[in-house]
């Protein structure tokens, strides 16, 4: 079924068993979401600024007209009066105005989805095709709402050298897909995105205290899992040692976790907090995790083969 496009804007989450020909649509669609936000975004900032702008020049304006020069008995003059009315007036619209354009760019503000997300997702299906029956279907899950959202939350911890202060750590996974190669090799591709935020109030050197809060990215995991058939690759479970040395990776990323079971594997991978949000390092990563695992499957395969001679 495609993209019901109203409940996404709401949740915007994007889930999802179909053809990569139906992702793609809907993708499609998700990216002209995006851009729309991220035009009338610009278009409403540009108009808050205009209207800040102009309710801030009326009002002097108005209260400027009172040091006009007054009549012979020091009243004021009916032209400052009108003058004074009028800059109230035309100051207060542009408050309005300002406010409605505040509200407007706020909205579209929340559809300006992060790029490197819904592109990466286009990238990696079109790689994971390849390998794939034409008309086979993938399970995906996208999130594209903000990583330190409440439901991300999974524990505030005290800070360790700040008094006062809290670190809120939030785990936000991403991206999920799951499939079947030609192979019959079942996979499971996640991306989580780690960060924290740290807040509380800090009392400055006049006394007063202000609450004060930073979000800091802690970088991403990578977590790739491949179910083989055991029957086309069950020598893999004797290359337990030979695993770790065959995995090659870019440079910012690191091996956190590979397993090696009867029937699967599994490698998880850390990126650093400075490409975590970089769409080629991070398509990168994935396309070496997949090269790498599949580099001791054939290794596994060539051993079966001779195994069983």
């Amino acid at each position: 079924m495609p993209i019901n496009l109203e409940i996404f804007q709401k949740n915007l989450t994007y889930e999802i068993t179909a053809t990569v020909e139906q992702i793609w649509e809907d993708l499609n669609k998700i990216v002209a979401i995006d851009r729309n936000a991220e035009s009338q975004q610009a278009k409403f900032g540009k108009l808050l600024t205009i209207f800040i702008v102009g309710a801030v020049v009326s009002i002097l304006l108005a209260f400027a007209s009172l040091f006009l020069p007054t009549t012979a008995d020091g009243s004021i003059t009916s032209l400052a009066v009108a003058i004074f009315i009028l800059g109230l007036v035309v100051g207060g619209g542009f408050i309005v105005a300002a406010i409605y354009a505040g509200m407007r760019q706020g909205r579209y503000s929340r559809l300006n989805l992060p790029d490197y997300r819904h592109e990466l997702l286009k990238k990696v299906l079109e790689m994971l095709k390849r390998d794939m029956e034409d008309d086979a279907n993938v399970s995906v899950r996208l999130v594209l709402s903000p990583s330190n959202q409440k439901n991300k939350l999974i524990k505030t911890v005290p800070h360790r050298y700040q008094s006062g202060f809290q670190v809120d750590i939030f785990r936000d996974e991403w991206l999920n897909v799951t499939g079947q190669f030609l192979d019959k090799s079942h996979f499971i591709l996640s991306t989580t995105e780690l960060s924290q935020t740290k807040h509380g109030w800090k009392r400055s050197r006049s006394g007063k205290s202000k609450y004060k809060s930073k979000s800091k990215s802690q970088g991403a995991l990578i977590s790739l899992t491949l179910k083989y058939p055991t029957n086309r690759y069950g020598a893999v479970k004797i290359l337990k040692d030979e695993v770790m040395g065959a995995v090659k990776l870019p440079e910012a990323s690191e091996i956190k976790r590979l397993r090696l079971t009867d029937k699967s594997i599994n490698l998880t991978v850390k990126i650093s907090p400075s490409n975590s949000e970089n769409e080629d390092n991070l398509y990168q990563t994935i396309t070496m995790m997949l090269l790498s695992i599949y580099q001791v499957l054939n290794l596994g395969r060539i051993l079966s083969k001779k195994k069983e001679a």
